[in-house]
């Protein structure tokens, strides 16, 4: 892609993953402009509203959420576009590019509202990102193509509210339950989360604490997924692009973190808000043969989701065994440059301005299939 677009950069958003969307709008905005693309950028903030900032804003912090620059409030209007209330003509864009992670932004939410506004878009359609972002359905559709995962169980808040305490008769069957089919060492974490947010690890497990560790999971959603906790376990990740219709999987990457300091698991801090954040090993210090499976099994994971333009597919794998599971997927991972996402794609032979020309041409390819539909039954 050659030509210079006006493209909407959507960030921030109701989500715990707000800072990091809006990191990530940084980066996005700086290599469309180095590659000579205009940024219309759109701030989201955390009561959901939108509004038109500052062209710069992406040269200072700014673009964090306590900062927002607002030049006007923008609206969206089904079939039409996006328009700011101050004034009568709609916005003049050619795409949108959301960096948008977490719920309301990476679930299909923000995705089917720009196809009802007709506006062309980076990224998976809201069917998949929805699938994506709920991983408990994610598992389903992967293990129906072959694709292993761990076994787990489903919390609701519904069922929460039934219970008492952690004395309630039905609660301590239902902790029975867990243990029967998971063991005594469980990973409690939002089925609908990202960022490690709201996730604990007991290591034996006990009513009492899996009964605070759901109370901590639902301040962030209403359905809590419980998995098997694997201490001695290696995280795995891979990226995919599509590319001319062409789905392709990069060397997977292992997640190195230096300053774990005893914690189960990876946490938010660790990730985003360490002096020495987590980083990726890449290729993955593990078998050649062992590489090519995973990269295989991530294709074959964002095919069956039906993913689009990119993402990141996420494993863990058991050094002892060789026992490998599919984690989640993440269909709008970080673009910071410091996130792995980008990393991965660089083994693809894919640099920041070869990466943002595809996710653009995917977007209008995409844009161009939906509306190509006919929308008239025969009369």
């Amino acid at each position: 892609m050659y030509r210079k677009l006006l493209v909407a950069v959507l960030y921030g958003g109701k989500s715990v993953e707000h800072v990091v969307s809006c990191r990530s709008a940084v980066t996005i905005c700086k290599h469309l402009v180095a590659h000579n693309h205009t940024v219309i950028p759109i701030g989201i903030d955390r009561e959901g509203r939108w509004s038109l900032q500052e062209e710069d804003i992406w040269q200072s912090e700014a673009c964090l959420p306590s900062t927002f620059r607002e030049k006007g409030e923008i609206v969206v209007l089904p079939g039409r576009g996006l328009k700011l209330t101050t004034q009568k003509n709609f916005l003049p864009l050619d795409i949108a590019f959301p960096v948008t992670h977490g719920s309301g932004g990476e679930d299909g939410l923000l995705q089917s509202l720009l196809e009802l506004a007709e506006i062309p878009y980076v990224g998976s359609n809201p069917t998949a990102s929805a699938i994506g972002m709920h991983k408990h359905l994610a598992k389903i559709i992967v293990q129906q193509a072959g694709i292993s995962t761990l076994p787990s169980v489903l919390c609701a808040l519904r069922d929460m509210q039934q219970w008492r305490d952690d004395t309630d008769p039905q609660f301590l069957l239902f902790f029975q339950t867990v243990i029967k089919k998971l063991g005594q060492s469980i990973i409690v974490k939002p089925e609908d989360g990202g960022s490690s947010v709201g996730v604990s690890a007991l290591t034996a497990s006990s009513p009492q604490g899996l009964w605070n560790a759901l109370q901590s999971a639902l301040q962030y959603t209403q359905l809590v997924l419980l998995e098997p906790f694997l201490e001695e376990v290696q995280e795995i990740e891979c990226a995919v692009v599509c590319s001319d219709g062409t789905m392709t999987a990069s060397t997977p990457g292992l997640v190195i973190d230096p300053e774990r300091q005893g914690m189960p698991f990876l946490t938010y801090e660790q990730k985003y808000l360490a002096l020495h954040q987590a980083y990726l090993q890449v290729p993955a210090p593990i078998p050649e043969h062992v590489l090519v499976e995973i990269s295989q099994q991530a294709k074959v994971v964002a095919e069956v989701v039906g993913v689009s333009g990119y993402a990141r597919v996420d494993f863990f794998r058991e050094p002892k065994t060789g026992a490998i599971w599919f984690n989640e997927i993440n269909t709008l991972p970080g673009m910071t440059d410091k996130s792995h996402f980008p990393a991965l794609a660089e083994t693809m032979g894919f640099t920041w301005g070869s990466l943002i020309s595809t996710l653009l041409e995917e977007g209008f390819i995409a844009y161009g299939a939906r509306t190509s539909r006919q929308v008239y039954a025969l009369e």
